[in-house]
């Protein structure tokens, strides 16, 4: 190939974001159509397909006639992109040269071939896999079969790639444990994989966890297919037993599989010492224990296991380390009640169970005659405030444990703390820490909340090559979110949210917003996400009683920049442009790079006549978000009210945000 010919060569990228590249320059092709038309064009090893086809596949609802004038349209606008001498055309048929473009997946199968990097990057590609061409599902049936039948043979070319890759033994046992598990999260039924798993492991003096994975497979494989493993599966688990002293077979049923499903991190909630020289019965304990338990159970996460399992302790004295221990739980909620008859005072501590360090402590009054039927309330006031510091303690504890050990909402809480920088890199890692986390728990309402709340985020910040394409991901993880989780207040309120950024349904959202408030009338959570939903429908008022009560209810929220950006919105839809404005600069201070949060306060800051300041923060906008356009999002903003609509408008474009 000569030097201009490689110069020119285009790579189609696959495995993460779809694009076209050529060298490090993204080529510039919108519109689902055109992407998926190259797409099937590139991938066809340069063979023509016949025009009437094409145009059959991409427009099938459409008159011939007008099906065929689209597909000419279309080809114009690829050649403008890509260049014309990439589309070779007889007449009849159209071709693209299979020495002009190049394909990630091909170029990962050939690195699985002669070298394992074991990189972060080439785990997140790999992962990708799973993924490959779901973006363009729905134009059209004959072109979803293709698309189907196309996806399986990549997968299969990545699948031998990594099996000649673990089969060699020059490869690090590290890098083919790794990769090994990779093609399982992929295919949790490839039991070549899972040999490997298990050679690897024994390989590296791990036998216990070897046997733990072929365990977790034979439970899996019997519940799913009613069989066993293969013959030489279980022969390889006899090996490995054979040669494994009994101290570690005796770790084989003490912990999870390694490699299959992860432990969950648990927290168990204590029955509360009684120190005080009053008498409380047994009963009021127990019954104020239940609650509580029953409440942290609501948790997306962690998972607080039974009171049936730590009710034995009831009356003991015992450390939190021990219990975790004996119970094989991360985390213990303790508590006491002391003080005398008059005003008895309950004493609650969340301790880590590993070095027993208090990361949340709070002490409550006690009414005593009616403990019980006050514990209900308590135990609301107790979930509440353990949740964020649970979460917060878990997010440092996933900065240091290895990858493999991470559990679906550590990557969550991972993503989230990345997702609200707001830088492009950050924000990209957060999408491969979701996918990951998607791949790990196929029914994990949080990774998919997150996931619709990553989408909406980049669509409004301007970052999307693909909206049409994202917003329909966005629509479809959000309502997945809800269907794993459909009591859950949060991710309702959240869909409500949504509803009217992309499908103005005022009427919907608002009815998402009553029900989401009945299910979780006291979660700052909940509260905050019908903020911005009441403000642009016209409810100012309540927008701003919802998200000062979130404020009050979660004071050090970590992500409480985008809690002050709500609130601001509220103020300014309510005419309040002076609190709107300092909410909007305090939120500025922590996040710069939060546009819609730019513009609001913009708004706020030219309402109220503080002119100068809304220029330079304009001036600020513009270097943040260099492509952001009011043309192109202007009849997509949030305000019902079109007069609303078209006052926030002009207040922004006579500050100086491009049209």
């Amino acid at each position: 190939m000569s030097t201009e010919t490689k110069l020119d060569t285009l790579k189609l990228c696959l495995l993460s974001d779809w694009k076209v590249e050529r060298g490090s320059i993204r080529v510039n092709l919108r519109g689902q159509k055109r992407q998926a038309l190259f797409t099937r064009l590139a991938l066809n090893e340069g063979r023509p397909i016949h025009r009437n086809d094409l145009a059959e596949w991409f427009w099938p609802s459409v008159e011939p006639n007008k099906a065929r004038a689209s597909l000419r349209q279309a080809l114009t606008d690829l050649r403008a992109v890509i260049g014309a001498h990439c589309i070779v055309s007889d007449g009849l048929s159209i071709s693209i040269s299979s020495t002009l473009v190049d394909c990630d997946v091909v170029e990962l199968a050939l690195q699985l071939r002669t070298a394992l990097s074991g990189s972060q990057a080439q785990t997140a590609e790999l992962r990708g896999v799973k993924e490959l061409l779901r973006d363009f599902y729905g134009i059209g049936e004959a072109l979803d079969d293709w698309l189907t039948e196309t996806r399986v043979r990549l997968q299969d070319m990545i699948f031998d790639a990594a099996g000649k890759r673990l089969q060699d033994p020059a490869t690090p046992s590290e890098h083919r444990l790794s990769l090994a598990r990779v093609v399982c999260e992929l295919d949790a039924l490839n039991e070549f994989a899972i040999r490997a798993q298990m050679k690897a492991l024994a390989d590296l003096n791990d036998n216990a966890a070897a046997l733990r994975v072929y365990h977790a497979f034979y439970e899996h494989i019997e519940e799913e297919l009613a069989v066993e493993p293969s013959i030489k599966t279980q022969e390889l688990a006899v090996e490995i037993k054979m040669q494994s002293p009994p101290e570690q077979l005796a770790l084989v049923s003490a912990s999870p599989a390694e490699g299959s499903a992860r432990p969950l991190t648990l927290v168990a909630v204590m029955p509360f010492e009684r120190l005080g020289c009053f008498q409380i019965p047994d009963h009021t304990i127990l019954g104020m224990l239940d609650q509580i338990t029953c409440k942290m159970a609501g948790f997306r996460s962690p998972a607080v296991i039974s009171s049936n399992s730590t009710r034995q302790f009831l009356g003991q004295t015992i450390s939190p380390v021990e219990i975790a221990q004996k119970l094989d739980v991360r985390y213990v909620l303790v508590g006491s009640i002391t003080g005398g008859d008059a005003e008895p005072v309950l004493s609650v501590q969340l301790c880590d169970g590993v070095n027993g360090r208090v990361h949340w402590a709070k002490t409550l009054k006690l009414n005593l005659p009616g403990a019980l039927n006050q514990s209900l309330s308590l135990a609301e006031d107790i979930a509440r405030a353990v949740e964020p510091s649970l979460n917060l303690a878990e997010l440092d504890r996933a900065r240091i444990i290895s990858p493999e050990a991470l559990e679906p909402h550590h990557l969550v809480l991972q993503a989230k703390e990345l997702m609200f920088q707001l830088s492009p890199a950050e924000f990209a890692e957060a999408r491969n820490l979701i996918d990951q986390a998607l791949s790990m728990g196929a029914s994990f309402a949080p990774a998919f909340a997150l996931s619709a709340e990553w989408y909406a985020i980049n669509l409004w910040q301007g970052w999307s090559q693909r909206s049409h394409v994202e917003s329909t991901t966005l629509a479809e993880h959000a309502r997945r979110a809800m269907q794993y989780s459909p009591g859950d207040g949060r991710t309702m309120a959240q869909w409500g949210h949504y509803k009217i950024s992309l499908e103005r349904d005022f009427g919907s959202a608002l009815a998402l917003l009553e029900e989401a408030q009945r299910l979780a009338p006291s979660d700052s959570e909940t509260l905050i996400w019908t903020v911005p939903t009441l403000a642009h429908s016209g409810q100012a008022g309540r927008a701003v009683k919802n998200g000062t009560e979130a404020q009050r209810l979660s004071p050090f929220d970590p992500f409480q920049f985008r809690n002050e950006h709500f609130l601001s919105l509220a103020h300014y839809a309510n005419h309040d442009h002076e609190k709107a404005a300092k909410l909007g600069l305090a939120c500025f201070s922590k996040a710069p790079r939060y546009g819609s949060n730019l513009r609001v306060t913009i708004a706020a800051l030219n309402a109220g006549g503080r002119f100068r300041e809304a220029v330079e923060l304009a001036e600020h906008h513009a270097r943040a978000e260099p492509q952001y356009s009011l043309i192109n999002v202007r009849n997509k903003m949030g305000f019902r009210d079109r007069q609303t609509q078209d006052i926030y408008v002009k207040r922004l474009l006579a500050a100086g945000i491009a049209a």
